[in-house]
């Protein structure tokens, strides 16, 4: 280990190479600064207006519940099918005003599945037809799109296939539009197995703190919103005025809910009415998932970005909407502090002069305190004792906290896939009905059997942090020791799961 450390003394001492570290490294607490002052003021805005702040729909009377087209869109969900498509079928609602389209691009059993779902509800009244696509042109945008074009509602409501909506969900959504401006109604995911796993726990934890604290602050500061493309509710008009879905990203829905908020119309959030949906329980599938949405996030970085710009609207939500489009580059941030912390521990053992400057950009690690106090406020939706919490925080943040430092590598890679990358695959997230933990995924059609190419990176840069923790600890430097701990356990815990589950 010595040689080691002797070796990169050597290396560090150059002036070029001792520039490069400070300057690149500096720009690791940049971003995270400016994502942290972004993330504080949504919690202060939460906070603010947590006992206050309250949304209910208000009902339609009698006989003037508007006509809904209800959209399924699924590729190959042989396990789910059956059951979304029962689920929105017993949706409380006129009958007379409401048809369910499944729209089907499977090349597997998938389409007899819903079909004959499909028969059997229309035998007891519902209006459930099957729009089956031979090819899939424009992945599942292309697949809204055509059924957008017969669609009887005047009004689209979405769940993918991994969702299973609560009856009361149209009761109690449909009255936001009312006012003219809603062009969109978007409620909180909610977790079907959120316990089946680690893992699970780790996600559930992830989207509850986007959809119960930053979704809920930005409604409540008339910021622009995500439709998060399933559990939500749009008005057919604002389709089209916003020009259509569009295949030409893979976040079709951040897309167009975009467009639909640059041109006026807003997005209605209800934090309290819940779309349950099944979690990825593979870290593979988990990967896929976020591969997607972070490829398509560059891609509308590219899109968007200079319209966000321009257009015109309060400097807040401007500001807002530029920040919630950009702040995925917190993982740059994190990965620079990651890359560079080794240089910069034998740089600093040799340069001691250095060590004010780098301690006055520590500050910017104040951002470590905002995610266990998103987690402490979630946690007050499964439990109200203090004690329920700390048992929360041992069994799902600190699982979500391995999680999310390991992660940034994979974020950046699909990130700069997005900006470099114009052609895009849509690779579904595939879903096996695992519920509970006796539901296995094992041995299932669509389960992973391959090791993506970039786990064996995963592999080699846990062994990497687990050697800088070595070298730690040979030259007694305790600056970057739990940083070091946390990304060798984030790094190996992500490359073991892929390899065992795949």
């Amino acid at each position: 280990m010595s040689e080691i450390v002797n070796l990169l003394e050597i290396f560090v001492q150059k002036p070029i190479v001792e520039r490069l570290i400070v300057i690149l490294y500096t720009v690791g607490p940049v971003l995270i600064t400016i994502y942290s002052i972004g993330q504080f003021h949504l919690l202060y805005i939460f906070i603010k207006n947590k006992k206050t702040y309250s949304t209910k729909a208000p009902l339609y009377k009698d006989g003037e519940w508007p006509h809904v087209t209800v959209q399924i869109p699924m590729f190959n969900e042989m396990y789910v099918a059956e059951h979304v498509i029962d689920a929105c079928a017993k949706l409380d609602y006129p009958s007379d005003k409401l048809e369910i389209q499944v729209l089907d691009d499977s090349i597997d059993q998938t389409l007899e599945i819903a079909e004959n779902t499909a028969e059997k509800w229309r035998a007891k009244g519902i209006d459930v037809v099957v729009i089956h696509r031979e090819n899939r042109q424009g992945f599942k945008a292309g697949a809204l799109h055509e059924g957008t074009q017969v669609a009887k509602g005047d009004f689209i409501a979405i769940f993918d296939a991994d969702f299973r909506p609560n009856p009361d969900f149209l009761i109690k959504t449909m009255g936001y539009f009312q006012n003219p401006k809603v062009g969109v109604v978007q409620t909180r995911w909610g977790h079907l197995n959120r316990n089946y796993s680690i893992l699970t726990r780790a996600q559930a934890l992830l989207h509850d703190a986007f959809f119960m604290i930053e979704q809920q602050a930005r409604s409540i500061g008339g910021y622009f919103l995500r439709f998060n493309g399933s559990g939500g509710i749009w008005r057919k008009e604002t389709i089209h005025d916003a020009g259509g879905w569009s295949g030409e990203t893979l976040s079709e829905d951040y897309d167009l809910c975009l467009r639909a908020q640059m041109k006026g119309w807003e997005i209605a959030y209800d934090n309290e009415v819940v779309a349950p949906a099944e979690l990825p329980v593979t870290m593979v599938d988990f990967k896929v998932q976020q591969y997607r949405w972070t490829k398509g996030r560059g891609q509308i970085i590219k899109k968007h970005f200079f319209n966000l710009l321009k257009m015109k609207s309060s400097f807040m939500v401007k500001v807002h909407a530029i920040f919630d489009l950009l702040n995925v580059f917190i993982n740059v941030g994190v990965l620079l502090l990651a890359f560079l912390s080794i240089p910069l521990v034998i740089l600093l053992r040799v340069n001691p002069d250095l060590r004010t400057f780098f301690t006055y950009q520590s500050l910017a690690l104040i951002n470590i305190l905002i995610a266990p106090w998103f987690a402490w406020l979630v946690f007050d939706k499964y439990t109200s004792t203090v004690k329920g919490k700390i048992k929360e925080m041992r069994t799902s943040f600190f699982p979500f906290l391995v999680l999310i430092i390991g992660f940034p590598f994979f974020m950046v890679v699909s990130l700069i896939d997005g900006f470099i990358n114009n052609k895009s695959f849509f690779h579904r997230t595939s879903k096996y009905n695992a519920l509970s933990k006796d539901d296995s995924w094992k041995n299932k059609v669509y389960s992973p059997s391959e090791i993506p190419a970039i786990t064996w990176f995963e592999g080699i840069l846990g062994l990497l942090f687990f050697i800088a923790l070595l070298i730690d600890i040979s030259i007694f430097s305790i600056a970057f020791l739990p940083f070091h701990i946390l990304l060798t356990l984030g790094f190996s815990s992500i490359f073991i799961q892929s390899i065992r589950k795949a």
